[in-house]
């Protein structure tokens, strides 16, 4: 899944689901997503320590044609 600045995601950790626009992304040294930036806040999302997920959208809606 490819992810770029300005678009629409849903991650996820536990119960908890986050949706909002891309504002940063960090990649670790293996170019690997390492944390993601949404728009109203502060904090980054840590995929490499905090193990959020991502949702893909894209596949639900294909299921809704």
């Amino acid at each position: 899944m490819n992810i770029f600045l300005g678009d629409e995601v849903t991650i996820t950790k536990g119960d908890t689901i986050v949706t909002g626009q891309v504002t940063g992304l960090v990649l670790d040294n293996n170019k690997e997503l390492e944390r993601l930036y949404i728009a109203g806040i502060d904090n980054a999302f840590w995929f490499s320590y905090d193990k959020w997920m991502i949702i893909d959208d894209a596949e639900e809606e294909s299921d809704e044609i």
